[in-house]
């Protein structure tokens, strides 16, 4: 018998290997394929696939079996079940099936579905729960625990430094030296290096290594250098004793909400964590690995998959499960309709939530109140899915969606499903915040409660995304519609007990009674969750600043402010530090004046401290003129649209990309750049210079800058 936690899990041609920690580390082996589900109206053609030899060929099992086909179904049907003899065929056996006839003659379910996952949703495991492993496995943890246990793991931090006369390394320069924790591997000879590392790493034997840029230079670099010196079958960094193996595409670029993103492909280790930090889902410090434990474990991924899963991803492995259990099968390529509606429909129902605009200005003594997770809790106690709106099965339901009539389901739908433990966990970490007196738990559970915080901020908008499985946009509407009505009904229930609304954004309001005590407002909070049915969270500011468009001082802007509660906490929004393109050294400077002022307990005090923050404003000026500043503080950093040889005009980004070009570095859509204003007086060539090569900066068009970015935290306390 072993007892331990699941710690690594993948497939292996015909079989799925399972990593248990304790101690030590052990290797499991079960023999196990995936499967995948063929439908059609005509059982002949489900049966000719079994005399197909394309089929055979792939397979080595088949069954008729039983399962709910399309998650509004109320009954199962007959679905010709087929078991892969190797895991990694899923995909070519799904095609194969499909270019057999015209689209829409089978209809094909689980085939995307990575086995590794299916595995764990079919025997009920998740990876780092506990288990006592004999015959069976038998469980010692829950999924829903939030004070759970770990093992110890142990880690390595490794970097390859390149040998290179060039600004920029390249993969056919030689390695200078690798760095694993505090010992640097160097030699005159590039494959003792590589062997070196190898040897260390096998005496090590860490479970995980810890990389800043492992998936798109470090891994990749390595394996090609090690190719170069005809040592590649040696480069064995994993517990599997497997070569490395490095993917044949450098990345993707894909859109998310409007954005354009860019992801490195993953290189991942069989039986030992490869993590990225620059590829890393929420990674900010060592705690970091908290968050991405508490996404293996809540969503059912394999650790290295939820380091680098996309929110949409963590959110339909939860689905995925869920699915499982109630013998429903997971669609390739979702088909569920719209519901009609006329463009009078779209005008009432395509809204999205509502937002008020704020009242420009410096405001004391302001209350915001605002729902807890307050789209997710609307899918939950609406019940809010793709199946539930407008089901065939309750027409008579009294339960309506308000502004669309559309009525909704009794039976639970598999989003509110889903999204029951992520609520449930997240609440639970609120809680223990808030009593844990010890400041290093407390913080790890700040970090798995942020993990879950993102994957519920957005599940609502997963919920209208064309691909999602279990999606529909008639449900998005109606989460949508019902937030309206709650922001409506909380503004009503303000001005009843005399508040005066300031802003609001779709679960969030801003109110206002003079003479107003901490207590007042905690009244008005639960007044309000009392009448609604939802909880909510209050803050209490000392003094807030709604702020106006850059371009027109009388036009507000819903979502730029900034302003400190009761405890001197400062809450900010749309400024310049909190913009991912903000040069650290701004962001430090607003920084510093925003956390003078947040000691002030009112306005007057903030202008009494006005000639104290613009000291700190100009000792910043000072010290760009001295040019103390490094090179990195002062770089911007922007996510490009267009990539290498892709701008049509002459901007700073394709300045920036082409001299990185002119150095051998492609880049691509959604990737990020950083560079430093070099020479703003020139007219467009090296205004700026990639931070990979910039040695020097413009001090007073960074003195210009730095200037408006102080103004806009400035100037409405001058007025």
């Amino acid at each position: 018998m072993i007892c331990g936690w699941l710690f690594d899990i993948y497939p292996l041609d015909d079989k799925i290997i399972l990593w248990i920690k304790n101690k030590n580390i052990h290797r499991l082996e079960i023999n196990w394929g995936p499967s995948l589900y063929v439908a059609s109206a005509d059982k002949y053609r489900l049966e000719t696939l079994l005399k197909n030899p394309q089929i055979l060929s792939l397979i080595k099992d088949s069954n008729w079996v039983n399962r709910i086909e399309k998650v509004s179904d109320l009954k199962d049907s007959t679905v010709l079940q087929l078991t892969l003899q190797k895991s990694s065929d899923l995909l070519r056996l799904g095609n194969t099936i499909e270019g057999l006839d015209r689209f829409g003659a089978y209809r094909l379910y689980n085939v995307d579905v990575a086995p590794a996952q299916s595995f764990m949703y079919q025997h009920n495991l998740f990876p780092l729960g506990k288990y006592k492993i004999h015959h069976t496995w038998i469980p010692q943890s829950d999924i829903a625990e939030t004070n759970y246990d770990l093992p110890v793991f142990t880690k390595i931090n490794l970097q390859v430094n390149a040998k290179t006369n060039n600004t920029l390394p390249k993969f056919t320069d030689k390695i200078k030296s690798i760095q694993i924790n505090d010992v640097t591997l160097q030699s005159d000879s590039e494959e003792q290096i590589i062997l070196d590392c190898v040897a260390m790493i096998k005496d090590i034997d860490p479970d995980f290594i810890i990389t800043q840029k492992g998936d798109s230079w470090d891994f990749p670099y390595i394996a090609y250098r090690a190719s170069k010196n005809k040592i590649l079958e040696k480069l064995i960094l994993d517990r599997e004793q497997h070569p490395l193996r490095i993917p044949k595409r450098n990345g993707t670029s894909y859109y998310s909400y409007g954005q354009i993103h860019f992801k490195s492909t993953a290189v991942q280790l069989q039986g030992r964590i490869h993590i990225d930090r620059s590829n890393a889902f929420l990674w900010e410090t060592e705690n970091s690995l908290q968050a991405i434990f508490e996404i293996a474990r809540t969503c059912r991924l394999p650790i290295q998959t939820a380091a680098r899963a996309s929110i949409g991803k963590c959110m339909s492995s939860v689905q995925f499960y869920n699915a499982t259990k109630r013998n429903l099968l997971i669609p390739w390529k979702p088909i569920t309709s719209e519901i009609f509606k006329t463009r009078m429909d779209l005008l009432i129902g395509d809204r999205g939530g509502l937002i008020l605009e704020p009242k420009i200005g410096v405001h004391e003594n302001v209350g915001e109140v605002d729902f807890a997770s307050l789209f997710g809790n609307i899918m939950l106690q609406k019940n809010i899915s793709a199946e539930t709106i407008n089901c065939k099965c309750c027409p008579n339901s009294t339960s309506i969606v308000p502004d669309l009539e559309y009525h909704i389901c009794k039976r639970q739908g598999i989003v509110p499903q889903s999204l029951h433990l992520l609520l449930e966990k997240r609440k639970k970490y609120t809680d223990l915040i808030e009593i844990t007196s010890n400041k290093a738990q407390s913080k790890i559970y700040e970090q798995r409660k942020a993990a879950l915080k993102w994957i519920l901020v957005t599940s609502f908008g997963y919920l209208g995304f064309n691909n999602a499985k279990f999606g529909r946009i008639d449900a998005h509407m109606a989460v949508c519609a019902f937030a309206r009505k709650l922001l409506l009904q909380a503004m009503k229930i303000a001005e009843e007990h005399k508040f005066v609304v300031l802003h609001g954004i779709v679960d969030s309001l801003w109110v206002y009674k003079k003479n107003s005590t901490i207590q007042d407002y905690e009244i008005l909070r639960d007044i309000i969750a009392k009448e609604t049915g939802f909880d909510l969270s209050l803050d209490v500011y000392k003094w807030i600043v709604f702020l106006p468009s850059k371009n027109n001082s009388e036009l507000p802007v819903a979502n730029r402010y900034f302003g400190a509660n009761k405890n001197g906490d400062l809450k900010l929004r749309g400024i310049e530090t909190r913009r991912r393109d903000t040069p650290k050294y701004f962001k430090q400077c607003q920084l510093d004046i925003l956390n003078l002022f947040a000691k002030c307990k009112n306005i007057s005090e903030i202008k009494k401290s006005l000639k104290e923050a613009k000291h700190i404003e100009n000792q910043y000026k000072l010290n760009l003129f001295r040019h103390k500043i490094p090179l990195k503080d002062l770089a911007f950093t922007n996510k490009v649209t267009r990539g290498t040889d892709q701008h049509k005009s002459h901007t700073i980004q394709a300045d920036a990309i082409n001299q990185l070009k002119w150095e051998g570095k492609n880049i691509e859509p959604g990737q990020k750049i950083r560079y430093v204003i070099n020479d703003y007086t020139r007219k467009i060539s090296h205004r700026v210079v990639p931070i990979e090569f910039a040695d020097k900066y413009d001090a007073k068009k960074y003195s210009e800058l730095l200037h408006d970015c102080c103004k806009s935290i400035l100037e409405p306390f001058e007025n």
